[in-house]
């Protein structure tokens, strides 16, 4: 008799990429697939993504990664999903997209927010849900399409963030998990529920938005048509996830004050769990954001830089190095170098208004944990330590946001007793 082993599966749609990566319930990582998200710019300054694209491009990579566990005789046994916030897709009465999604870099939609700071305010918008108004959030999208789309926002009867439409796809859920929700502008973060004040104010019909289920929670089984397509196991368990930045915040175990998560990827991230939201107005002038962590009963705290390691990338493309020449040309003094330290110090002085969130007097008492693509920039990790004079730790875990999403997976079924020590206890396996 042949035995298989089991493995948890994560899949995040992210700004430049769509990841799947399988692991052991160990955490070591198994198989991976990766496809390029599927941008598209257009002559107005625009940008979006075609749903019906963007969802090919998840099936082939799902089934790589389903092509090389069989070779390995290694069962799927659940599956989560994060995905980065503040997109969201529109779906029609026949569950059908009626709008290409609009990504969270695209402010198209600061008119919106000009409307909903004269008359929503900004101080009433952040008692309510914690987040200040912006552009980058979701609301502000669906009002957009509202107000230049009218057709399609009549035909719409559903709004999805982006990694709810993928779990939408992979088994029939329509929902929403509450770390995706906290980025919509709208979720009342005290009482962990939509807030029929903020919706009624703006003007979005209040019937659009999904029920709110906790991540972590098996929110069904996958369709016969997706297994056919991808080559995954009929049935196999579909987990809600949650944000890309708060996954691979439970992957790294920041679920306790004085750890900071840096993520670096395309934006960066620092993040902060609490126990409870701050609703004192103190963080808002600084814009530092909160929502609700995957952790049942943690809330968290985050900012961030929407041009992170991507002004990198976007600095190579400028000159034509690849990553290893641009890497190289950073060190000697010149415009390479400059780009880089720009990132460390605007990091910094963002990490430095996450130490005052946390109450704590002075950065070096503080946990650093650094994640993500830009850590595999040495001049950049280490002008990061010598600027905040602190030692910075870089776990082992190359896809932070996939882990946080398997172990999410593994804790819907059973494998780990609770999120809260699915982390701790993939570590004693």
């Amino acid at each position: 008799m042949t035995h298989t082993s089991p493995a948890l599966l994560g899949l995040d749609i992210g700004t430049t990429g769509i990841k799947v990566v399988a692991f052991s319930p160990g955490g070591e990582e198994l198989a991976k697939a990766i496809e390029p998200t599927p941008t598209r710019r257009h002559a107005n300054g625009h940008t979006d993504y075609d749903p019906a694209e963007l969802w090919a491009l998840c099936c082939s990579a799902l089934s790589a990664v389903a092509h090389q566990l069989g070779e390995q005789q290694v069962q799927p046994v659940a599956l989560g999903c994060t995905s980065m916030a503040e997109a969201g897709v529109l779906l029609d009465a026949d569950l059908q997209p009626v709008y290409p999604i609009i990504p969270w870099f695209d402010y198209r939609t600061e008119p919106q927010i000009d409307w909903w700071r004269q008359h929503v305010g900004f101080s009433a918008t952040a008692a309510i849900c914690g987040v200040v108004p912006h552009p980058m959030f979701g609301m502000p999208k669906l009002m957009w399409i509202r107000d230049n789309e009218p057709e399609a926002y009549a035909r719409g009867r559903h709004w999805l963030n982006i990694g709810d439409y993928a779990e939408f796809r992979l088994c029939g859920e329509v929902s929403t998990d509450f770390s995706l929700a906290s980025r919509t502008l709208v979720l009342d973060l005290s009482n962990q529920c939509w807030s029929n004040e903020l919706i009624s104010r703006i003007g979005i019909r209040r019937n659009l938005l999904s029920e709110l289920v906790s991540a972590g929670t098996m929110i069904g089984r996958l369709h016969d048509e997706v297994a056919t397509d991808t080559g995954l196991p009929r049935n196999l368990p579909i987990v809600r996830g949650g944000q890309d930045h708060v996954c691979a915040a439970l992957a790294m175990g920041v679920s306790e004050p004085g750890v900071i998560l840096d993520s670096i990827g395309t934006a960066e991230a620092f993040f902060l769990a609490r126990t409870a939201p701050d609703m004192s107005g103190r963080l808002w002038p600084d814009e530092l954001n909160q929502g609700v962590h995957v952790v049942p009963g943690l809330t968290y705290v985050m900012t961030g830089t929407g041009d992170g390691a991507g002004r990198i990338d976007a600095h190579r493309a400028k000159v034509g190095l690849d990553f290893v020449g641009y890497l190289a040309a950073a060190e000697c003094p010149g415009p390479e170098q400059d780009m880089i330290e720009s990132l460390a110090v605007d990091g910094q002085a963002l990490f430095e208004k996450m130490v005052w969130a946390a109450g704590l007097e002075r950065s070096r008492c503080v946990t650093h944990i650094a994640t993500g693509g830009g850590t595999r920039i040495p001049r950049l990790m280490k002008r990061k330590r010598l600027i905040g004079g602190r030692r910075i730790q870089v776990p082992s875990v190359a896809e932070a946001t996939c882990l946080g999403a398997a172990l999410l997976a593994g804790a819907g079924v059973g494998i780990y007793s609770s999120i809260a020590a699915s982390a701790a206890e993939m570590n004693s396996h």
